[in-house]
């Protein structure tokens, strides 16, 4: 194992047993939280999911902002973005996840805004300004959320608007970079039961890679967003939420830059290389080459615009003390301009950058849930109906300015899509008297009818090195298939005692199929590939000790795959790809949340998480353009990995919060820090890989002083405090070797720090 596996979790562990021993001592009990997992309010403890969940108040001392904020921050879920594109995030949970993001493709991992599914990763890394809580529910979620919930399910629950009292909070940061953002909020009563809210925040950082050739620099961030919410309630048994969402984000990508170049390579002499740092006589750069600090683009680098508006109404009525009615409506428009900006520091004689183009895509969805839900001595339950429709239309221009040898009306790749699905869904628990209601039993079922349509005009010519084009054919396709599955669960819980349970559980799930919008031919586009399932084993424990000073979660898990999808190269470069269906895979794991008040001042936690998986073949056939001719088929069989994608055998996270009242306020400290082994980014053999990588940070702050009628909170933090170097995107361009060019990464954030300063009045 690695140093970190050898000794500090080993330590961090047993620190774990000592601080649990030493909680036999007065000092407080742990707070409860409150999560909405199971489409009703309940105690984290009291729900047999696998759970971790970010109040308001850790999101703040953690500088969480956006979903990848959440990146390390659970063990068996990593976060990050889409190879050149920051605004689109992939989502990964227990080894399960979606490794490359089109239109024509779902995600596995679902993602809900106040209840609502948010149906594409393209634009999703906006920022919401006033976050309630985050819950991570890992493990496959295919009952009460659906079809694309495979991996595990991420909620973002927004503050609603209160009729309670007037509310306001002013919030400032600056910090390295150039960084500066702002917040405000404003909650204004109406009426006795009626309210709005006002959310406006605002944020921009200058770039983490500097541009010595054209246009912007790498990784500059500029976001907007605005939230305005009304809130009536009807009577004492009704209420209605309308909330309004309006995103901006203006970004560019960040660098993905070669990791090191081979002179010996047979056509490496037509590579020209800006940056300085590669050897002037061509002789290789070691593999794992620094983040560079700047290098030189020939075209320009282009600010990305992507524009959000959401519309969610929810309506909920108490119709009396055993049932209640609620409704969710969701409507989402998004519009995303980017530019993929990978290897602009190399040429090929002179002429273009190697890959760099533009997209335009939009996306709009509707939804409606209606849920039903019913509690009695004996039983809880809730049933509901679902509807969910979207429609995109994606532009793949190519090369963003083109050149001189390359006309721009050849390089058109237009694709759309248009989807429907519905649903019915029931789970029932029961606590019978006759057991003492230490007993429950769940049982969940749903139906799901899906039907996905797409059509895919591909103009698009590719280019050789001088600038001819390549005899690779163009074609027009469409594609229209239905999928239908019944999914059930089971779930038996035992209590051990008023304050911890046992549980066991069989969960299904599934993913539809679809087809590849970078599909290499009108045959391949128009077959598809099937839909995937996922059935999941799961024993876990949930349990506060120590009159609720510890808190010790824990699960195990296995989880075996029918039909994989994944996405290979099927084309003569990397971005021409297919999905296939790989025929079994299967996750075994455990993950525990260990939480000690040590003292009535110092709260420890330790979270933990293992994975181990393997696929049951060896390797994996599929049709791949032939390299000679660049017309034709040539069916490969392709070794497979160890392992999953994005799937790390060993993840962890530690923190220490310390908090002590002063004469003028309160003062709080927090040290954390993030670990993930290395991880695949592909299943196919030579693939990218993720090196495993320490991330380190810190909180030093003081509220709750009293300035006038408000309170004020003054900040400083820290973000991977020793500056690590570690990729989140990491591809092996096989397309490229006879160049030389061995590996594409993009980096993390460097070292980043500043002071927030919050001013609050309620």
């Amino acid at each position: 194992m690695r140093v970190f596996q050898r000794k500090a979790l080993p330590l961090a562990v047993a620190g774990g047993v000592i601080l649990l021993s030493q909680a036999t001592h007065a000092a407080p009990a742990l707070e409860e939280i409150i999560v909405t997992a199971e489409k009703r309010q309940e105690s984290l403890q009291d729900v047999p999911i696998s759970i971790a969940a970010f109040p308001q108040d850790t999101l703040e001392k953690l500088g969480i902002t956006d979903i990848k904020g959440l990146a390390s921050q659970v063990p068996n879920v990593v976060i990050n973005e889409f190879t050149g594109s920051s605004t689109t995030v992939r989502l990964f949970m227990r080894g399960v996840g979606q490794n490359d993001v089109q239109v024509t493709q779902d995600p596995s991992v679902a993602l809900y805004m106040d209840g609502v599914y948010i149906g594409s990763s393209v634009g999703t890394s906006f920022e919401t300004a006033d976050i309630q809580r985050i819950e991570v529910l890992r493990g496959p979620q295919g009952t009460l959320y659906g079809r694309n919930a495979t991996g595990g399910a991420i909620n973002l629950i927004t503050n609603q608007a209160d009729p309670g009292g007037f509310a306001f909070k002013q919030t400032l940061t600056g910090g390295n970079l150039d960084l500066f953002r702002s917040r405000t909020i404003a909650n204004f009563p109406l009426t006795n039961s009626t309210a709005v809210k006002f959310a406006y925040s605002y944020s921009d950082r200058d770039g983490t890679v500097d541009n010595h050739g054209n246009g912007k620099d790498w990784g500059v961030e500029e976001r907007e967003n605005f939230t305005g919410d009304f809130h009536w309630d009807i009577n004492d048994n009704q209420a209605v939420d309308y909330k309004y969402e309006h995103s901006k984000i203006k970004d560019t990508s960040r660098l993905s830059q070669i990791l090191y170049f081979d002179s010996t390579a047979p056509n490496a002499g037509v590579i020209a290389f800006a940056d300085p740092t590669v050897h002037a006589d061509g002789t290789p750069v070691d593999s794992g080459r620094d983040r560079l600090d700047d290098a030189t683009s020939f075209d320009d680098i282009l600010t990305g615009d992507v524009q959000i508006d959401a519309h969610t109404l929810n309506y909920a009525w108490d119709i009396n003390e055993v049932l209640t009615f609620n409704s969710i409506t969701g409507y989402r428009d998004v519009d995303v301009f980017n530019q993929t900006a990978q290897v602009p520091n190399a040429s090929i004689l002179n002429m273009f950058t190697i890959v760099n183009g533009i997209t335009n895509t939009s996306f709009n969805q509707f939804s409606q849930e209606f849920q039903l839900l019913g509690e009695t001595e004996a039983f809880t339950w809730v049933g509901g109906l679902y509807y969910y429709e979207d429609e995109s239309e994606d532009d793949n221009t190519g090369n963003s300015n083109g050149s001189e040898n390359i006309p721009a009306g050849d390089l058109t790749d237009h694709t759309t899509t248009e989807n429907t699905s519905l649903a019915a869904f029931g789970q029932a628990t029961w606590s019978p008297l006759a057991l003492e209601q230490r007993w429950h039993f769940t049982v969940g079922t749903r139906f799901s009818s899906d039907n996905r349509k797409a059509h895919r005009n591909n103009n698009r010519v590719s280019y050789g090195f001088a600038g001819s084009p390549s005899t690779v054919p163009a074609f027009v396709a469409n594609y229209d298939k239905d999928f239908t599955k019944f999914n059930p669960s089971f779930t038996v819980e035992y209590d051990l005692s008023d304050f911890s349970r046992v549980y066991g559980k069989v969960v299904t799930a599934y993913k539809s199929g679809g087809t590849s919008q970078r599909s290499t031919s009108q045959a391949n586009f128009e077959k598809g590939f099937d839909e995937e399932e996922l059935v999941s084993y799961e024993l876990g424990y949930k349990g506060d000790l120590a009159d609720g000073r510890v808190r010790f979660n824990a699960a195990l898990f296995y989880m075996t795959y029918d039909d994989y999808q994944q996405s290979v190269q099927t084309g003569r470069s990397p971005g021409e790809r297919d999905f296939i269906n790989i025929r079994d895979a299967d996750i075994a794991g455990l993950e525990f949340d260990l939480t000690v008040a040590i003292t009535e001042e110092l709260t420890s936690t330790l979270s933990y998480g293992y994975l181990d998986s393997s696929f049951g073949p060896d390797t994996v056939s599929f049709l791949q353009v032939d390299d000679t001719s660049g017309s034709g088929f040539t069916q490969v069989t392709a070794e497979l990995t160890d392992d999953l994608a994005m799937a790390p055998n060993h993840s962890a996270s530690l923190a220490l919060d310390y908090t002590r009242a002063l004469s003028f306020g309160l003062l709080n400290a927090n040290l954390n820090a993030q670990y993930q082994d290395e991880a695949g980014t592909g299943v196919d053999e030579p693939t990218g890989e993720l090196d495993e990588r320490t991330l380190v940070g810190a909180v030093l702050s003081l509220s709750e002083i009293d300035v006038g009628r408000g309170q004020l909170k003054v900040m400083l933090w820290g973000k991977n405090l020793f500056d690590q170097e570690y990729y989140i995107g990491n591809i092996r361009q096989d397309s490229f070797d006879s160049l030389g060019l061995m590996g594409l990464a993009t980096f993390g954030d460097p070292r980043t720090y500043g002071m927030t300063v919050e001013y609050r009045y309620d």
